[in-house]
């Protein structure tokens, strides 16, 4: 059976103006008033979407302008926060360097406060000996083995001496009547037999040559004790300028000053709480404050002013 209008096959019959069947459109009219709305929103809804070229080359620039503004921002903080660490670093470091020159300093003041304690014992107890001790003493030292030449450093009570310098024990027979020096060494400067640490390498006493110029007397300092604070204080009101005697002799216990030598009345604070200085007086020789017994003019106590 063939369809109306003939041919082969199934067709389907076209509608009027080209259109198949089964579809509808508007009329020409009708889609002449929708087509200017649609298309305006068309381009509304394309504009949103996509941004016009003006708006796309605008936009980098202000994106360009807030990342540089962003990394300014974040230099200066990474500037500021280094100055910050750095500041806290130089601080660490100034306090630490601080605090190890006040427990250096705070060691060293305790060192020498053991030492001025230890020289004092051993002083009094030394010019205590009976004559014959104070032979056994001289005779037990090896002057000439233990003697140093050509001594370059300052061998006073309390001062170190290069690691160098070879210490001789204390010889055993000095411990039968004298254990002030057990566990100390010893060598020789001229005629003065000087006691050290060896383990700090300080010297705690020095037995100068006046010690056996008169070993029938013995020397006042025996009754002369001096506590570290009273050491302290005869040092310190002895101002820095004070004149000097210019002695040449040596300064040990027990010697002699020369009759012209001033000698000088200490200060009325240093007597008020030193009571028992009002007896003495008192010269200044190099960095040494020398007490004498105006008496007899024989050295007392010497102090060292450094």
């Amino acid at each position: 059976m063939h369809s109306p209008g003939g041919g082969g096959g199934f067709r389907s019959r076209s509608a009027p103006g080209g259109m198949r069947r089964g579809e509808f459109h508007a009329p020409r009219a009708y889609r002449a008033e929708r087509a200017p709305r649609y298309h305006a929103e068309r381009s509304a809804r394309t504009e949103r979407s996509y941004p016009s070229e003006r708006t796309r080359r605008a936009e980098p620039r202000r994106s360009d302008r807030a990342q540089h503004v962003h990394h300014e921002q974040g230099k200066q903080r990474h500037e500021q926060g280094r100055d910050v660490r750095r500041a806290g670093r130089e601080g660490l470091g100034t306090n630490r360097r601080a605090w190890e020159a006040r427990g250096g300093h705070e060691e060293a003041s305790r060192t020498e406060q053991r030492v001025t304690e230890r020289h004092n014992e051993i002083q009094n107890a030394r010019t205590q000996l009976s004559g014959d001790n104070k032979d056994r003493l001289r005779q037990a030292f090896n002057f000439d083995h233990a003697r140093v030449h050509n001594v370059n450093f300052d061998h006073h009570v309390g001062r170190r001496i290069p690691h160098r310098i070879r210490l001789f024990p204390i010889p055993i027979a000095v411990f039968d009547f004298f254990p002030y020096y057990r566990d100390y060494s010893y060598f020789v400067v001229d005629e003065d037999i000087c006691i050290v640490d060896p383990r700090r390498y300080v010297v705690v006493d020095v037995i100068e040559r006046g010690y056996w110029s008169a070993p029938g007397r013995a020397p006042h300092v025996s009754g002369l004790h001096l506590s570290n604070r009273d050491i302290a204080l005869v040092r310190d009101s002895i101002p820095p300028d004070f004149p000097g005697a210019g002695l040449r002799l040596r300064l040990a216990l027990g010697a002699e000053i020369p009759g012209d030598v001033e000698l000088h009345a200490f200060a009325p604070l240093v007597l008020d709480r030193i009571p028992q200085l009002r007896d003495y007086r008192f010269l200044v020789s190099d960095d040494q404050v020398v007490i004498v017994h105006p008496q007899d003019r024989t050295i007392a106590f010497v102090i060292d002013r450094r």
